[in-house]
């Protein structure tokens, strides 16, 4: 049928009803505007139209009247009667699509094929083919990429299986060092118990008058609430427990001083224990806080009986944000104290330790004799320690997820900056993502390694890193790493969506599977 004359509103709905014929049983039927072939049957001419919600029925002459009659707006397809329809784009050539109705006849060009703005006055032109032509270049150039990207990967792949197996090695035999570390630690302990013992009998005749009761009372009251205090500032989330999570917040527990405070490293202060309450925060792991606290303020005050080889152990924090210092009441003064203390290994002038009283001739022999035997327990219990750490490093390895192909396994230990115009960022896999200023100041972490969190197509195209350094009045910081395919390792861009939340993306060849669908495929379709 052919209309002639001027366009009014009844011709705009007979214009809008129809869009092509639909071949039915050998005879073209009218296929409503704006509904794919698919549901052409649920807009049938020979029979009255029911809402796609089926709550009412309506002559067929009452589709695309330019009136919404369904609550979903079903009835009304082709036009923008109902604000909650919807129009759907054949896009013959090119990829269809449902745009919403309030698009059509808008005057501007959403199909591809123009199907959108049959009745309005602006001239469209029907580019699907051109559109189709870009997508298949874009596919064919992401197919080679994934190729060239693939032979690096194989390469990945057997550097990860190499590497499996050299660590499994590794860890066999540290374990049989770790059992004999073991055994020479226990004879050091025999040999320490025994002259220790002469020891104190030695020093008997040394000894000062005893603390009274009251003084003793007095001093542990003290100690008690300070740990309490401190324990308060430590419970961020008030929950009346500290967690290893809530001290990996923070750099004062950074024994090892390599820039983020591991879980073993949290362990550590929190008694072995996953989580703890104020009174086991007082009874038992004050004791391992304390002198760290004193170093980062820079008031440490040696006592006595404080052995040597455990001052040498504690460092002084680094990486704590600007605000979270000021609120510990940290000065200038202070760092200044404990910047003598790392560099020279001894306390400041002004807490100088009282000197050593006098021994007679054969005491001295005893006390030299228990300070050697207690230097080589030390130094095996030093390398029954170094031993375990390296066992424990090993055995996280060997269970670290590096992909279905070991083929992420040569970037652990690895790390990528990208710079922007203030910042660089830096990103470790299995590591840590972080953030440093140009115009100087500390480094902050943006978040440790968590896990793959990609799709399950490929969970391996998202990893996710948390516990990062807390915002100032905020949440600690996250980073969600997007990976693609590429030729290269590099760290593309970096931004901050939402406060506190950090997003990366990183190319690199491991994520070159031609198999799968993240590395793109050429479709015949296109």
């Amino acid at each position: 049928m052919w209309w002639f004359g001027p366009l009014t509103l009844t011709s705009l709905a007979v214009l809008a009803s129809f869009g092509r014929h639909v071949t039915q049983a050998g005879v073209q039927v009218p296929r409503v505007r704006g509904v794919p072939v698919s549901k052409s049957s649920l807009y049938s001419p020979d029979r009255d139209f029911e809402c796609l919600d089926g709550s009412l029925q309506l002559p067929y002459s009452r589709l695309n009247d330019d009136y919404c009659d369904c609550g979903d707006g079903s009835d009304e397809p082709g036009t923008a009667a109902c604000a909650n329809g919807s129009f759907y784009c054949q896009n013959s050539g090119y990829q269809a699509l449902y745009i919403p109705s309030s698009r059509v006849n808008d005057g501007v060009c959403d199909c591809c094929d123009a199907s959108d703005e049959y009745a309005s006055n602006i001239q469209c032109v029907d580019n699907c083919h051109e559109l189709r032509r870009k997508a298949w270049l874009e596919a064919q150039r992401a197919a080679e990429l994934a190729k060239e990207g693939n032979k690096i990967r194989l390469e990945y792949i057997a550097l990860g299986k190499q590497l499996s197996t050299e660590n499994k090695a590794k860890l066999a035999k540290l374990r049989i060092d770790y059992d004999e570390a073991e055994l020479i630690k226990k004879e050091r302990e025999n040999e320490k118990t025994v002259i220790e013992e002469r020891e104190a009998l030695a020093l008997e005749k040394y000894k000062s008058p005893p603390q009274s009761e009251e003084q003793a009372k007095a001093e542990n009251q003290n100690s008690a609430e300070e740990a309490a205090q401190f324990f308060q500032i430590l419970d961020s989330d008030k929950s009346g427990t500290i967690t290893v999570v809530e001290l990996q917040t923070r750099a004062t527990f950074d024994k090892d001083h390599n820039g983020e405070v591991s879980k073993e490293e949290a362990l550590y202060f929190l008694n072995n224990q996953e989580e703890i309450t104020q009174q086991e925060f007082i009874d038992f792991a004050w004791a391992n806080v304390k002198p760290f606290l004193m170093l980062e303020k820079g008031v440490f005050k040696p006592a006595e009986n404080v052995e040597r080889e455990h001052l040498d152990d504690i460092e002084v924090g680094e990486g704590e944000e600007e605000e979270d210092l000021d609120e510990e009441g940290e000065d200038v003064e202070d760092q200044g104290r404990a910047s003598e203390f790392e560099e020279t290994g001894q306390a400041p002038e002004t807490e100088a330790a009282p000197e050593p009283p006098q021994y007679d001739e054969e005491t001295q022999a005893i006390v030299d004799e228990a300070s050697r035997i207690r230097d080589r327990y030390r130094e095996a219990e030093r390398s029954l320690q170094e031993l375990q750490t390296e066992i424990q490093k090993l055995e996280e390895r060997t269970e670290r997820d590096y992909g279905s192909d070991n083929e992420f396994a040569s970037l652990d230990g690895q790390c990528f900056e990208h710079e922007d115009l203030e910042y660089v960022y830096s990103f470790c896999p299995y590591g840590r993502t972080s953030q440093r200023s140009k115009n100087g100041g500390s480094e902050v972490s943006l978040g440790q390694w968590h896990d793959w969190v990609g799709p399950s197509s490929n969970r391996y195209s998202m990893a996710k890193f948390d516990r990062g350094h807390t915002c100032w009045n905020g949440p600690a910081r996250t980073c969600l790493v997007t990976l693609r395919c590429g030729v290269e390792n590099k760290l593309l861009q970096v931004s901050e969506p939402s406060r506190c939340e950090y997003a990366m993306e990183f190319a690199t060849p491991a994520l070159c599977n031609p198999e799968s669908n993240v590395s793109g495929k050429i479709h015949d379709e296109l």
